[in-house]
């Protein structure tokens, strides 16, 4: 079974005023290699949970992992390899800004076994970037995408963003195309969200916040689809777009519903199990960087909860994520799994009027459902329990 671990990074130069993942704008000051120890001894923790498991990928996130040296990396890594079994196709990944990384560093970062690389651009666009309170400007997103494939990197992608204040449907093409100059084989395509408790979504309570309405954004959804797909990109998540092969590993286990352990401050878990009394797993860390750190000092595993699973949530899980694919989820193998009959006339009006499609025995969101992904997910969910 696929099996994943998630090392988080808390640390950001500033923090993005629409972004609600735990992450900190500490500027240039950050306890680097306390935090590089804490990861280490938090693995330790769980060492009978994953010795010998064998291990599809690993990923670096923030908050901005691509601040840490090469060298703090590596460390972690060979520790995860002395604890766990790589697999042979094993992606590890690593989250970059723009402005925190370099030539030198990317080759640094291959060299100790980072594969694939992930690039926070959002936009080439100097109005946008400033809007989103980005720290890089285009050029450096332009320099740092060069330079990641001069640095021998074969599986790398960016993201972008649209649905920014006065944005028009022209500047998001402008983004696109310029995009494509780069021939990345993954581009992930976002819809700014707005977020409870982030600056943004302050403002937007306030009513200071103009963003495009429903309508326009559809606009948006239709066209970036349209516009990759013709590209030679395939949308294989809502928000996703690879070339054939290319599909983030990573990001897999979560749509799927896989195992994977999570590392650092704030980082959550799933372990998935399958019996009737025990459906599995999950549990998040302590958010606070310096109360993390001291919980693993005294040997504690950092947990703020820990829960376990009922079939029902595993379910609904399995539904909320699985939809996000293109290839949709397997109704046959979930009524197998889950020893349910699935009552499908509760989404038979959404299959005629083009909102979901049947393929064998799969279901899945049309280009039509896309759009209102939310709301249709939520009706297959109810069909399921």
């Amino acid at each position: 079974m696929p099996f994943g671990i998630y090392i988080h990074i808390p640390y950001c130069v500033t923090k993005c005023p629409y972004c609600d993942f735990n992450s900190y704008g500490v500027g240039g000051r950050f306890p680097e290699i306390e935090y590089t120890e804490s990861i280490l001894r938090e693995l330790e923790l769980y060492r009978n949970e994953v010795q010998d498991v064998e291990l599809t990928s690993i990923f670096f996130g923030g908050g901005t992992p691509s601040l840490f040296d090469p060298k703090s990396i590596e460390k972690i890594i060979s520790r995860i390899y002395q604890i766990t079994r790589p697999a042979d196709n094993l992606e590890v990944s690593l989250e970059v800004n723009p402005k925190t990384a370099d030539l030198d560093k990317l080759k640094g970062l291959r060299s100790i076994g980072i594969n694939r690389i992930s690039v926070g651009v959002q936009s080439f666009s100097k109005r946008k970037l400033s809007f989103l309170g980005r720290i890089n400007a285009p050029e450096d997103s332009r320099k740092i995408l060069d330079d990641v494939i001069n640095a021998g990197f074969e599986n790398y992608s960016f993201d972008l963003m649209y649905g920014t204040t006065n944005e028009t449907l022209l500047q998001w093409e402008e983004d696109l195309k310029e995009a494509l100059t780069f021939d990345y084989p993954h581009i992930s395509a976002y819809c700014l969200t707005i977020e409870d408790g982030t600056e943004f979504g302050k403002l937007h309570a306030l009513g200071k916040l103009k963003l495009p309405t429903d309508e326009r954004l559809i606009d948006f959804i239709t066209y970036t689809t349209d516009f990759l797909e013709d590209a030679g990109y395939k949308q294989y998540e809502i928000s996703n777009y690879a070339k054939e092969g290319f599909e983030s590993a990573h990001n897999m286990l979560y749509w799927r519903g896989e195992s994977y352990l999570g590392l650092g401050a704030g980082a959550h878990s799933h372990f998935a199990m399958g019996n009737s009394s025990l459906w599995g797993e999950r549990w998040a860390n302590l958010r606070n960087p310096a109360l993390y750190m001291k919980s693993v000092s005294e040997g504690k595993k950092p947990l703020d909860f820990t829960e376990q699973l009922k079939k029902e949530e595993v379910i609904e899980d399995k539904v909320l994520m699985g939809l996000r694919l293109k290839d949709g989820i397997n109704i046959s193998e979930l009524e197998n799994t889950f020893q349910l009959k699935a009552n499908m006339e509760k989404v038979g009006n959404l299959v005629r009027d083009g909102f979901l499609e049947y393929t064998d025995s799969s279901i899945r969101l049309t280009k039509k459902g896309n759009l209102l992904s939310n709301a249709v997910i939520l009706r297959v969910v109810e069909a399921l329990n």
